[in-house]
């Protein structure tokens, strides 16, 4: 690279070692501040092309040079908050600029190279409130644990033909209930000194958020995901159903959000996956092999019918603090392990609240059991069902079975 009148201080940077030691990382720094002297600032096209060797390149199609960008952003970041300490001269990238500005450090940075810790420390109104709901949470599930438990009568899963919820009764593996949770990130507004903590329906997961981050353009705002996520209001009474499930069938069950989940465990316990679908992560897996799928990339339940091969959408429609519909299905997969799996998930909560209460309410399951076996003459070993649910702010006001459908272990796996 030809010598430049910041090279001494690249040299720093690039020889550190909280940059990382790469050539492609060195190269790029070394070429953004050379056309910044210049004056000549490099569009993405041409950074492809200089850095990356792209002949061809469509920036709407590739997110290649603005993941590097973002990754090269947090390499500066974390050399002048190490060995870069005590540098007088910043070299910063603007939030969507490919040009580095040179600023002393006592001067006001058009962006800030290190995040306000103070500021991100400084206790929000909505974190109290989560911590509060939280608290109120584990008081409210402990009086549950101890009240008087709705009696089921086991007996019945013997003699009056099997119920959905008989391998649970017998299973001797242990069961661990998980919890679609939602993805909150907070973000810290330099221009008006506020932190906000975000939940974007958009964005549902890690990946999600680092998509959001790399074409983020807003240069005053800094991100950061937090360590807490939020549950749905319906996922409180689905605990309480299945607490009082499991308490009748006289068996324990653990708890895990889908962001604390290890996929180890899917190995050694029966499933219950409870929430949204799309905030089920890996667990949507499962229903993907299937007639009834989730389709993420509009949010809707597609319905495969397994003879004529016609496939039919379902997506929630109407306003969900008044008058809507929703969906949800109920199923019961295998593991690969010879465990099972449970999945109650809707599209918006009032689906993931009524499905969960149809598998849980004793006459609501046999309804559900009496159906299956009038289509297939006994309740399959595994099974999946579709229900259309229609309600106001959130709650059920009627449940309509729309799709029943046998799984095949072979077929299932093949």
């Amino acid at each position: 690279m030809e010598e430049h009148k910041y090279a001494k201080e690249v040299a720093h940077i690039i020889a550190s070692k909280s940059f990382g030691y790469s050539n492609t990382y060195a190269n790029l720094l070394n070429y953004l501040v050379k056309c910044s002297v210049n004056e000549t600032i490099p569009k993405e096209t041409t950074i492809a092309m200089e850095i990356f060797g792209k002949s061809t390149f469509d920036p709407s199609q590739s997110t290649l040079v603005r993941v590097y960008i973002y990754n090269l952003r947090n390499k500066l970041k974390n050399y002048y908050q190490q060995e870069g300490a005590d540098q007088t001269v910043i070299l910063s990238i603007p939030k969507g600029s490919y040009k580095v500005d040179f600023l002393l450090k006592n001067e006001i940075l058009s962006e800030k190279i290190t995040t306000p810790e103070n500021d991100w420390k400084k206790p929000s109104v909505i974190f109290w409130l989560l911590l509060g709901i939280l608290i109120f949470s584990i008081f409210f599930n402990f009086y549950l644990w101890n009240k008087k438990p709705r009696q089921i009568n086991t007996s019945s899963i013997e003699t009056n033909g099997p119920l959905l919820w008989k391998d649970l009764a017998h299973s001797k593996r242990p069961a661990l209930l998980v919890l679609g949770d939602l993805f909150i990130y907070s973000e810290y507004d330099s221009t008006l000194g506020l932190n906000r903590n975000i939940r974007d329906p958009t964005i549902n997961n890690s990946k999600h958020y680092q998509d959001f981050v790399v074409n983020d353009q807003r240069r005053h705002i800094s991100t950061k995901p937090l360590t807490y996520a939020l549950l749905i209001r319906n996922s409180t009474e689905c605990v309480k159903q299945l607490t009082e499930l499991f308490q009748g069938l006289g068996k324990d069950f653990n708890i895990r959000n889908i962001s604390r989940f290890n996929p180890k465990e899917l190995q050694d316990n029966d499933i219950i996956a409870v929430g949204m679908a799309k905030t089920l992560g890996l667990i949507t897996s499962y229903f993907q092999n299937t007639a009834i799928t989730y389709q993420s990339e509009t949010d809707s339940f597609k319905f495969k019918d397994p003879v004529s091969g016609q496939t039919t959408y379902y997506k929630p429609s109407g306003d969900p603090d008044n008058y809507h519909t929703d969906y949800a299905i109920i199923s019961k997969l295998p593991g690969a392990n010879n465990n099972q799996i449970y999945v109650f998930a809707g599209l918006w909560d009032t689906g993931v609240g009524q499905s969960c209460k149809s598998f849980t309410d004793t006459k609501l399951s046999q309804e559900l059991s009496d159906n299956l076996k009038n289509k297939y003459g006994e309740v399959p070993q595994y099974y999946e069902i579709l229900i259309e649910v229609s309600g106001v702010d959130r709650m059920e006001l009627r449940t309509k079975v729309l799709k029943m459908n046998r799984l095949e272990v072979g077929s299932y796996f093949k």
